[in-house]
């Protein structure tokens, strides 16, 4: 005898109530995964349009089972690595230490120092940490059927002093904070994370070895994407031929490429959501908190031959064919996850580390970094000692004018009045720098002061760039967010959100106490709103 309507739905409930508890009889979350995906340079409005055209059926097939935060705003300065620290610390650069992927630390000590001389050392947190740059393995065996942090060679690594000894700094002891990856380290729960340098060691959070990689992410999958596009690096990513062979470029510097690219940390990721490892030799289990970072939809704003077609952010071609791209790699992991039958366990949460910016490709200026800027911040002496500049600069004095920087700004409005184009939009120093970011008299990390150009400028030594990030503008800093699970209905959430929120999100779909994160405590950071019981305890 069949049952009937009402009978099968009083089973479903008891099924679901049943699944609520352990073998002891403990209450426990609904949600037994979080998926993190970062599509880097995802704008808010490129969701919009391309869910209106219905040029990304998977991303609106989430839609329809989420909620879609239409004002999401990144960090600033809105640089990948503060980005992503963000969402998995609940922190700004203020708390958590990291402006930017080049910084500055005074009280640090340069690389094979021997924590001798001068204090004061450059923190470079890309694929100049790696053992050889050029490989896709980051120069270690390692870097691609392991922890991909052992490809980081410590001797390129800034030195501190330690309980009496001199030791490098890794990157995962430079955070301040701890993160997401800590707190379910600690709770027992398996997690994973797939990036693009091995220098994202540094999401681990403090407290692992010091003398090695950290420990808090138990599968950490980072192929290096400033590796050069030679035939045995394609051949590693899985390409099929290596007619895109030109070791002059990097993955980075090639739309087709970097899809390559992407496809091999897709295959990563959908081995973890079978249980396996992220090379697939493994079985572990599929990780509690898990995810990746898309590059295509970012290389695709920056390259001449893609960006926007007008203000309206209209995409053009190659970034249209770009966020198909992801969309289809989307559907590939919402279809793994239903056929792992974890899909009504996971909670799927869509966003990026930043924009870019300016979506107008009109207002676009490259101004020489070398040529340009840095004479420009010598013009009254050595004033320079070390910055970063992409659609911003963050500037660190020597010390002759640490106690100058009042000067060192007029100097440079005083250069632009007179014919040469710094790009000045609005400079940042004194209160309101020490608000926003941390005051340089007694941060060793903060800047002297951050000047954000006029939108469109980009600071690079190189022509063919239309878009960059790092900046304060909001075509830097409006990202995506979207968070979905099948059992969500459809909302569109107009307020004001941030990214950090992701952090204590994750924290308490998965039945922990979003306060276990430092960042959280020290800024009050909230979890998202509108996810109702998927976010309760």
């Amino acid at each position: 005898m069949r049952p009937t309507p009402r009978a099968s739905v009083l089973t479903a409930a008891l099924v679901s109530l049943l699944a609520s508890f352990d073998a002891s009889g403990a209450a426990r979350p609904r949600i037994q995964h979080v998926l993190l995906i970062s599509i880097d340079g995802l704008h808010q409005e490129d969701l919009a349009h391309c869910i209106a055209a219905g040029a990304c059926p998977e991303l609106a097939a989430l839609a329809r089972h989420g909620v879609t935060y239409t004002d999401a705003s990144t960090t600033r300065p809105s640089d990948s690595f503060p980005g992503m620290i963000a969402q998995v610390s609940g922190g700004t650069p203020r708390v958590t230490g990291v402006y930017y992927d080049h910084t500055f630390d005074r009280d640090l000590y340069p690389p094979g120092s021997g924590c001798k001389g001068p204090r004061g050392s450059a923190v470079r947190l890309t694929g100049y940490l790696d053992r050889n740059e050029s490989r896709l393995d980051g120069g270690s065996p390692s870097g691609l059927s392991g922890n991909s942090a052992a490809a980081i060679d410590p001797a390129r690594l800034p030195e501190r002093r330690f309980d009496g000894r001199c030791e490098p700094l890794w990157p995962h002891d430079y955070l301040l904070v701890n993160t997401v990856f800590g707190v379910l380290h600690r709770h027992g729960l398996r997690t994973a994370w797939i990036d693009k340098h091995p220098a994202y060691d540094i999401l681990n959070g403090p407290g692992g070895p010091a003398g090695g990689p950290g420990r808090n992410i138990e599968d950490f999958f980072a192929p290096e994407v400033h590796a050069a596009l030679t035939a045995g690096n394609l051949r590693e990513a899985g390409a099929k031929s290596a007619t895109l062979a030109d070791p002059r470029i990097s993955f980075q510097d090639s739309p087709a490429a970097i899809q390559v690219y992407d496809r091999l940390k897709l295959r990563a990721l959908l081995n973890e959501i079978d249980g396996f490892d992220h090379s697939g030799r493994r079985r572990v289990g599929t990780p509690a908190l898990f995810g990746m970072n898309f590059q295509s939809v970012n290389v695709a704003e920056k390259r001449a031959s893609g960006g926007y077609l007008d203000p309206e952010a209209d995409p053009s071609p190659a970034l249209r064919s770009a966020i198909a791209f992801v969309d289809r790699s989307i559907g590939r992991i919402v279809a793994a996850l239903r056929q792992r039958r974890i899909a009504d366990a996971t909670l799927l949460i869509v966003s990026a580390k930043s924009g870019n910016a300016p979506i107008d490709r009109r207002l676009a200026k490259i101004i020489s970094d070398r040529a340009v800027l840095t004479p420009a911040l010598d013009k009254l002496g050595r004033a320079d000692q070390f910055h970063v500049a992409d659609d911003i600069l963050l500037e660190w004095l020597t010390p002759a004018f640490r106690n100058r920087v009042p000067q060192v700004i007029r100097s440079l409005i005083a250069q632009q009045a007179a014919g040469t184009d710094l790009g000045i939009g609005k400079f940042y120093a004194g209160p309101e720098l020490d608000a926003l970011f941390g005051n340089p008299a007694t941060d060793p990390r903060a800047p002297d002061f951050i000047l954000s150009p006029r939108l469109g400028v980009i600071y690079a030594n190189h022509p063919g760039k239309i878009a960059e990030h790092g900046g304060m503008h909001q075509d830097d800093r409006h990202v995506a967010l979207l968070v979905s699970n099948p059992l969500l209905r459809a909302k569109t959430f107009i307020g004001v959100v941030r990214t950090t929120q992701i952090a204590p999100t994750i924290l308490r779909a998965l039945g922990l106490d979003p306060r276990a994160l430092q960042a959280v405590r020290l800024e009050g950071t909230r979890t998202l709103p509108e996810l109702g019981t998927l976010t309760r305890r």
